[in-house]
């Protein structure tokens, strides 16, 4: 760049800096607010239906042809 950009550009260097950090701030908040919720968040509340070993022989079965 030329000397004149630079000079063009320095009025507003700070205020697109703190810009940037307003901006990209919005986003990790709300990763932050999820991963923070999320591990909060135990599960304990949710049943988990009985299985029979031979739906969890199967089940098994038909997972370890898939990775194949």
């Amino acid at each position: 760049m030329t000397p004149a950009l630079y000079r063009v550009r320095q009025p507003f260097f700070w205020r697109n800096t703190i810009s940037l950090f307003v901006i990209g701030s919005i986003p990790l908040a709300a990763y932050w607010y999820t991963f923070t919720k999320m591990t909060e968040d135990e599960f304990s509340d949710i049943p988990i239906p009985p299985i029979s070993d031979e739906e969890l022989t199967k089940l098994k079965k038909e997972y370890e042809a898939g990775k194949q």
